[in-house]
Parts: structure tokens; C-alpha cells; sequence
């Protein structure tokens, strides 16, 4: 038994040794891990706001460059890929950011939708990406993208182009990952005049990541030891652990077994419900009242519901068994009222109290006003695609739908959309944080 001064011997102490050893190696393995990745995005930070250098054509590259067209970086042993599927699980979501591959050197296979096409020589330029591979050249210029999406797990970068077309991504060696998506993205972010973005989404990702620091776990104590602990050979533990789940099973057969109904006994003093079946009266000569009514056979608890065969049987003491009613069906997402005026127009973010709640329970959006498409200030994706009638739940600047880009709040609480010309707070108090959904 523990001490009561909190001391231990015997089982309980060598318990209390190996736990604290198993404690202190996951606290160091996520330690080390949480400090490698603050180290990535610090260093991401400092190289995305420090002017571009130009880089070194190499001699004789097969691409025709614009007389003042400045090359960011060279990539070789790249491989052109191309989406499948579309809605495959596992795609990255674009947003204007810069994500570390999680793993360089332990890079998992291709993701499922996506394939292979051509391979070659990647070049990004501050106008465009162009890869030079065996069957031909491609390029994206940064004006037709829609965003970049670098994936999380793997070293590749989908290529959103405006439009319905199919989309297209780069997949690089995994140790060169980091330097041509920081390239890349700068480039595109320069192109489109969202570089102040690019650094606010960078510097937001170290906060959010600082705040992901694992804390040092508590010392184990003896009286935490469990009652397992006491037999020390793993293989004694397995053994009990068999037999326990056998005995479990055996006792469920006999009880089963034992105690199921038989056609014609009777139960709980009623006669069987069986018409086809003589009860045990009848059966030795008992006379029967000739003024007494034939009874209808009432269902009992071996009778199956709308009829008078027996049906399943039931352990007894055990109540009957009814099927479970429809649960609540969700409701449609409400609609406003034609003829109500939009938040917008009311100078307020919320949607007026005639129009109801949109969900039936209260969720957390960190600030976001109510609505029926999940947008929150809390995390997840960007909105780059953002509902039309956003501007009756939000209350959205005047030139909202000029941006190109995605959901952001100002600080005076209105919203607007990133890739408006001069910012997409310029004249709201600069821009406070993104929304997402």
C-alpha cells in the first residue's frame, strides 16, 4: 500500500518509476517537436520581409524572359501534377500563407485524386511560375490565380486559376520544399499587391502556434497506480485479461440460454399466446366452462407486435423493447424576409430579431455575428468565396465586392475583402483579423 506521506514501495513504486519515465519522454519528443516548428516559422517570417534578391538564370534554361523580368528561384527535379478528383479528401485549401512541410524527411505517399504528368524544372519569376518539362513548357501567371495552396504533409503546391478549368499543382523534393514555397508565395503575394497580408498571416501563425506550447506533465504518484500495475509480468496481465472477457462471454450464453422462453410454458402465470399450441390444462383432460368466453390472446412479452406468433424473446425482469421515434430534423437555414433590411444597411453585424436564430443551438464564432454558413473569427479555412447575401449578416464595407481575396474584419468591426486596391481596411482602422468557415 502508499504511504501516507506519499512515499510508496513495492509494485507501486516501480509503477510510479515507469510512468514518470514514459511522461518525461512524450513531454521531450513534443517539446523538441513544437520547438522545431516555432523555429520554422519564425524564420519564415524574417526571410518573407526581407526584399527579394534576384537569383541566378542558369545558363541556357529553355524559357523566354521578359527583358526585365527578375527569376526568384530555380527549382530542379520538379513534377508537374494534375487534381483527379476534386473533391478528394486531403487536398490542401488555398489561402495566402506559408505552410513547413510537417516531416521532410519522412514525407508520406501521394495523395489519393492527384497524379503525375510531366516533370522538369520549375522557375518563379516576380511575374510568373513556369515549369519546363519534357512534354512542353507551363506557366501560371500570377494575375489568373485565384491562390496557391501548399499542402501541410507533402511537398506539392496546387495552382488555383480563375475560372472552371482543372487544377494543376508542383511537386518539388521535399528538403527544397520550405525555400520555393516561401518564393513562390511572396512572388504571387507581390504580384497581387497582398505582401502586408502575407507577413499579418505569418506573424498570426507564430502567435497561434506560441500558444500550442506543451506544458511539463505533472510527477505520477502512487496513488494513481492502477490496480493492473500489481501483476508484473505483462504476459500474467494478458492472461487475466483472457479469462475475465471468457467467463464475460460464458455467462451471457448461459444466462441466454437458461432463462429464453419456451413455446407454450407459461409466463408470468398467462397462458400461451400460440393458438396452434394446447395449453397444459387441455392437454390432461381439464374440463372447460361451457359458459366461458374463448379469450383472445393478448400479446405478452414473447409476442412480436401485430401479431399473436411468438415473437423475439426477452430476458426477464428486462422491460419491453420499443423502437426508437424519429429525432429532430434540422430545420432549413432561414431566409430573410423580402423587403427586410440587410445588416449592412443598418450600420449592425447582426440579423434583425424577426429573422430568427439561423442555428438551433448557441455556438462560439469568437465575435462573429450570427449566421447561417458557420463564418466565425475562431479558425478554419479563408473565405474566398463568401454567400451573396453576406452583407445581411455582416456588416460589410462599401467597396466589399471589389476585393479579390478573402473575408477579413477591420478594427471598427466592419468586414471587407483582401485584394481591394490600397487595403481592405485602408479606410477602417487597418485590418484586425480574418473570418473563416
Amino acid at each position: 500500500m502508499a504511504a501516507t506521506d506519499g512515499t510508496a514501495s513495492g509494485w507501486r513504486a516501480r509503477w510510479v518509476t515507469r510512468e514518470n519515465e514514459r511522461r518525461r519522454k512524450a513531454y521531450e519528443a513534443a517539446a523538441e517537436a513544437w520547438r522545431r516548428r516555432d523555429n520554422e516559422l519564425r524564420q519564415l517570417c524574417a526571410r518573407a520581409d526581407e526584399p527579394e534578391q534576384p537569383a541566378q538564370t542558369p545558363v541556357g534554361l529553355p524559357v523566354d524572359l521578359d527583358d526585365d523580368e527578375v527569376v526568384a528561384t530555380v527549382q530542379a527535379g520538379a513534377e508537374l501534377l494534375e487534381v483527379t478528383a476534386r473533391h478528394a479528401a486531403g487536398l490542401p485549401a488555398s489561402e495566402l500563407t506559408v505552410v513547413p512541410v510537417a516531416d521532410p524527411v519522412r514525407s508520406p505517399g501521394p495523395t489519393k485524386g492527384i497524379a503525375v504528368v510531366d516533370a522538369g524544372t520549375a522557375v518563379v519569376t516576380d511575374r510568373r511560375l513556369v515549369l519546363i518539362g519534357r512534354h512542353g513548357v507551363q506557366e501560371w501567371p500570377y494575375p489568373q490565380l485565384t491562390g496557391v495552396a501548399h499542402h501541410p504533409e507533402q511537398p506539392f503546391t496546387l495552382l488555383h486559376e480563375q475560372g472552371a478549368g482543372r487544377i494543376r499543382g508542383v511537386r518539388v523534393p521535399p528538403t527544397a520544399a520550405a525555400a520555393f514555397r516561401l518564393r513562390l508565395t511572396v512572388a504571387y503575394a507581390d504580384a497581387v499587391a497582398e505582401r502586408d497580408a502575407l507577413l499579418d498571416r505569418l506573424d498570426e501563425a507564430v502567435v497561434a502556434h506560441w500558444r500550442t506550447q506543451p506544458a511539463a506533465p505533472a510527477p505520477a504518484t502512487p496513488a494513481e497506480a492502477p490496480a493492473a500495475a500489481r501483476l508484473a509480468l505483462p504476459a500474467l496481465v494478458a492472461a487475466v485479461a483472457v479469462l475475465l472477457a471468457l467467463a464475460g462471454v460464458v455467462g451471457t450464453v448461459r444466462w441466454s440460454a437458461a432463462d429464453r422462453p419456451v413455446v407454450g410454458m407459461d409466463i408470468g402465470g398467462r397462458p400461451s399466446t400460440d393458438p396452434d399450441e394446447t395449453s397444459p390444462s387441455a392437454a390432461v383432460g381439464a374440463p372447460r366452462s361451457p359458459t366461458a368466453p374463448t379469450a383472445t390472446p393478448q400479446p405478452d412479452a414473447t409476442t412480436a407486435p401485430g401479431t399473436s406468433r411468438p415473437g423475439t424473446a426477452l430476458v426477464p425482469g428486462s422491460g419491453p423493447i420499443t423502437s426508437p421515434g424519429p429525432g429532430p430534423t434540422g430545420g432549413a437555414s432561414p431566409t430573410r424576409p423580402s423587403g427586410q433590411p440587410s445588416a449592412s444597411s443598418t450600420g449592425g453585424g447582426q440579423p434583425s430579431p424577426s429573422t430568427g436564430s439561423p442555428s438551433p443551438t448557441s455556438v462560439d464564432r469568437c465575435g462573429a455575428p450570427e449566421n447561417p454558413y458557420g463564418y466565425n473569427y475562431c479558425g478554419g479555412s479563408y473565405i474566398d468565396d463568401p454567400a451573396a447575401d453576406v452583407c445581411d449578416w455582416f456588416a460589410c464595407v462599401d467597396t466589399f465586392w471589389n476585393g479579390k481575396g478573402y473575408l477579413v474584419q477591420c478594427e471598427d468591426g466592419l468586414v471587407s475583402m483582401t485584394g481591394v486596391p490600397g487595403g481592405p481596411c485602408a479606410d477602417h482602422g487597418g485590418t484586425r483579423r480574418p473570418g473563416y468557415v
